[in-house]
Formats: C-alpha cells, sequence, structure tokens
C-alpha cells in the first residue's frame, strides 16, 4: 500500500512559483500606484519576467528552497543569501528593461517595486525557514512487532525535519503505563481527534496485515492521509533510507510511463547540450590540459578508465588525469576529494572544480553516459558493493551521469557507508527522474561546482548504518558462480536489456 508523495521537483516548484508570483505581484503593484493605471505593462512585462526567473533560479543555485536538507545555520545567513538574489534579479531587471533607452524602466517605478517584493519575499522565506518549528507534521507510527518497535526507536531518535512523532499506535497490545502509546488501531479516528494528528504512518510490512490494512483503506476513504515510513523520508529527507526499501516499493515507484522522456527528450537534450557545452567549456578543457602537462609532464594528458554502464554494459569514461601515472601500481583504490596523496599539486584543483570532468562530454555524445544520472563506477567496485549492499544494480537500469542526484546532495566517499548513502540518493532518483527534476539538479550542479564541492556531511541521517569494509566485501560467491574477480554480476540486468 503506497502513498503518493511528492517529489522534490514539486516541493520546490511550489516554493518557486510563490516566489515568482510575489515578485510580478510586487512590480504590477508598484506600477499602478505609480501611474494610477496599469501603464505600458506590455513593455514592462518582458524585464519583470526576467528579473522573476533570475530570482528564482538564484534562489535555487543558493539552496534557499531546500531548507529541510541545506539549512543555514541561522536565518540571518539565510537572509543574506536571499538578499544576493534579489540583487542578481534586480541587475536582470534593469538590464532587460534598458535594452531599448526609449522603454527603459523608471527609476520611480524600479524603487517602489523593490519596495514592495523585498519585504514580501524575506516574510515569506521567514516562514518557509520556520515551518518545521511552526507547523510541524504530526505523525503516529502504527507499531507493535519487535521489528516496528525497533523502527519506532530509530523514528523517536532520528525524526526528519518538519516531523513531530507523537507516539505510536497497537494493533491489539493494551493501553498501558507507557507514555508513548497513544491507544489501538481500531480507536483510531477516536486517536486522530484527540491527539490532532495529520498522518498515520506504518511499515510496508504491516501493509500486509489484513486487520490493519482494511482500517488504513476506510482512514483513506474518509480522506485522512496514511502513508508508509519510507513514503514519509522520501517527502522529508529526499532520500530513500535502504533498511526501508523492499521490493514491491521498487515495482510500484514507476507511478507514470516515462518511456517518451528516457528514449526521445532525454538523449536530445544531451546531444544538444554537449555540443554547446564543449565549446563554452574550451577554455577551460584548455586551462586544465596545461595545468596537467606542467604539474605531471611524464604522463599522458587524458585517460580512459573502464566503467560500468545501463544494464551492466562496459564503456571507457574519458577524463583530464590528476593523478600521478602510478596511482593505482597497487590495485584500484577508492578516491577522495581531498587529501589523497596520488594526486599531484594541480590535479586537486581540476577535481574540485570538475575540470577533470569535462572530457566526458564525448561520452555523452557517443550514447554511453547522460547528463544527469547515477555516476558510473569502476567494476572492481561494482562487483563488491553489489554483494555488501541489497538493490545496488538497480542503479543500472538507467543510463549513468555526468553529475546526479547523489552527487549534488553527498560529497565524495571512500567507504561502502558512503555508497551507501549515495545508493539512497540514487534510488530516490529512480523513482522521481523526469525533466523538471534533471533541470533542477542541472542548477544544483552549478552551485557544488561554484562552491568547489561539498563539504563533509556532518548531519545525522535515518538510517540504521553499514559497517563495512570496502576491502572486506568479499565475494562469497565468487567461486561458486565462476565470476572473474573485477567484472559485476549483471546476468540478470544484462537480461532486461536484451528484453
Amino acid at each position: 500500500m503506497h502513498n503518493s508523495s511528492r517529489g522534490h521537483w514539486t516541493k520546490i516548484g511550489i516554493r518557486a512559483l510563490r516566489d515568482v508570483f510575489v515578485f510580478i505581484g510586487a512590480y504590477l503593484l508598484a506600477n499602478y500606484l505609480r501611474f494610477t493605471a496599469l501603464w505600458r505593462i506590455e513593455d514592462y512585462g518582458a524585464p519583470i519576467l526576467a528579473g522573476a526567473t533570475a530570482l528564482s533560479a538564484s534562489v535555487y543555485i543558493l539552496g534557499l528552497y531546500s531548507v529541510e536538507s541545506q539549512r543555514r545555520s541561522t536565518f540571518l545567513i539565510h537572509s543574506i543569501l536571499l538578499t544576493f538574489a534579489f540583487i542578481i534579479s534586480f541587475m536582470i531587471i534593469t538590464l532587460v528593461g534598458y535594452l531599448s533607452f526609449d522603454l527603459r524602466i523608471g527609476r520611480g517605478f524600479m524603487a517602489l517595486g523593490c519596495l514592495f517584493a523585498y519585504p514580501l519575499l524575506l516574510g515569506g522565506h521567514w516562514l518557509m525557514y520556520h515551518k518545521h518549528r511552526i507547523a510541524p507534521t504530526r505523525i503516529a507510527f502504527v507499531a507493535e512487532s519487535q521489528e516496528e518497535l525497533e523502527e519506532y526507536q530509530l523514528l523517536r531518535t532520528m525524526c526528519p525535519p518538519g516531523v513531530q512523532l507523537v507516539g505510536r499506535i497497537s494493533i491489539d497490545e493494551e493501553q498501558d503505563s507507557a507514555d508513548d502509546l497513544l491507544g489501538r488501531l481500531r480507536n483510531v479516528r477516536k486517536l486522530i481527534r484527540r491527539h490532532k494528528l495529520d498522518r498515520i504512518v506504518f511499515t510496508e510490512k504491516r501493509a500486509e496485515d489484513e486487520k490493519a490494512r482494511n482500517e488504513f483503506r476506510r482512514l483513506r476513504y474518509l480522506g485522512f492521509p496514511c502513508s508508509s515510513l519510507i513514503s514519509i523520508c522520501e517527502r522529508h529527507l529526499n532520500y530513500v533510507p535502504l533498511h526501508l526499501v523492499t521490493m514491491n516499493w521498487l515495482l510500484q515507484s514507476e507511478s507514470v510511463s516515462r518511456s517518451f522522456y528516457f528514449s526521445k527528450m532525454k538523449r536530445f537534450f544531451d546531444i544538444t547540450n554537449s555540443l554547446i557545452l564543449l565549446v563554452v567549456l574550451a577554455p577551460f578543457l584548455l586551462l586544465g590540459m596545461a595545468i596537467v602537462r606542467i604539474f605531471s609532464p611524464e604522463g599522458p594528458v587524458f585517460f580512459s578508465q573502464e566503467r560500468v554502464g545501463r544494464f551492466g554494459k562496459r564503456f571507457q569514461i574519458y577524463k583530464l588525469r590528476s593523478m600521478r601515472t602510478d596511482a593505482e601500481k597497487g590495485g584500484a583504490v577508492w578516491s577522495t576529494v581531498s587529501a589523497d596523496p596520488r594526486v599531484f599539486p594541480g590535479g586537486a584543483f581540476l577535481r574540485r572544480y570538475r575540470i577533470d570532468e569535462i572530457p566526458q562530454l564525448l561520452n555523452v555524445l557517443r550514447g554511453e553516459m547522460s547528463f544527469v544520472g547515477p555516476r558510473p563506477e569502476r567494476p572492481e567496485f561494482v562487483t563488491k558493493l553489489s554483494h555488501a549492499l541489497p538493490y545496488y544494480q538497480e542503479r543500472h537500469m538507467l543510463q549513468p551521469g555526468l553529475t546526479g542526484w547523489a552527487q549534488v546532495c553527498y560529497p565524495y566517499g571512500a567507504s561502502i557507508n558512503d555508497a551507501k548513502c549515495k545508493l539512497e540518493y540514487d534510488l530516490y532518483y529512480l523513482k522521481y527522474a523526469g525533466v523538471l527534476f534533471d533541470s533542477l539538479i542541472l542548477l544544483d550542479t552549478v552551485r557544488v561546482v561554484l562552491g568547489g564541492g561539498l563539504k563533509i556531511n556532518t548531519k545525522q541521517r535515518y538510517t540504521k548504518g553499514v559497517d563495512i569494509d570496502l576491502e572486506d566485501a568479499s565475494i562469497e560467491k565468487e567461486e561458486a558462480d565462476h565470476v572473474e574477480v573485477g567484472a559485476p554480476n549483471t546476468a540478470g540486468i544484462q537480461g532486461l536489456a536484451e528484453a
């Protein structure tokens, strides 16, 4: 039993549209007060619309819409960044407004527009920043079995931002002295009114219980929201905790057909933008080539490396060399973004600002990669990770990408726990991938590149954790299945490709 939850792009879209309407409305009001009528609105429309678009794009790139996952330490910092985005929009509206000197926007009109727009935007963002404390979603968790009680305790400890766990509801367990036990599921409608609940939450396994499922269905038909725990995590965390993923969730996560997008639109987008970026980024590519030649003249400028693509198909990825020529004389090693002794001077700069990845535009043109998708991994690591992490091969259902949801949400990793965290983001992307979500990821990539990469993530994650060393993740089935060391077991997904 699944409850359709809004994807990341839907939530962001609502917040962006709100800012756009406030911005446009403020300038329309300024126009009316300045001229006592909507005067020359056909001339002012283009500058106002350009300014509104620049505002929403700048606010998103600065991470101000994603307050749950990219929350600033104080609202003061949030407001400073919002002011910076507003200044950018002011510059855009002025630039577009003065393209024709005869149609230029008057200074009084501009001043009034700013006077109305900025306070309204600031107030709206104050409410958005504090919403998780002002009006959190009050939930009750249905838990009675030992596994559910463990999940309930985890939820109490690591409750997602914007969610308030009121207590738990049992199935047959009688009311006792426990403060957190609200009552039994058969009395759930009384409990909803008494505790002012917004949503009933349950595990995927509990939805298979006939008694509980009938009650959940009754609530749904009465108009009261019921959700699985994994859908709450999707809505508030923008990733899928791996220990909550089931095959049932994977099979039902495809709510609408996206074959046209993946087979036509995405490929057209990849080809056109690859050609454009190859021209635009040519100076940076030349700079990167010069850095490699100056700081590491003993080796080649470019290098290729085998990666695993869609349905397990292998291909050669192209990059600018950022490491010494003897970087892997002892075998494949998982790279890190900082303090990697194998990186030569200047190579860290190439990696930090992703200049070393510009040649991968050729992989995109060849159809081996896409702009947005799960990052392709090396066969040696795919073999180990697919045996250590459940559902790891699911990320090979889509074309690998230059950037992806995991890359803009989680920094470089050098452990199996980091790979697990990135897989949780990849599974979320698999469910919500589409043209709007991909566009937002590209804007996120701008922020990550300009900021020199993501900082180490110290935020508490809703996860049970996986404490496995990558080097110790031996392949127990390797000899039994006669699989060559370093080759991913991709028979299943290759069968899908053939089908």
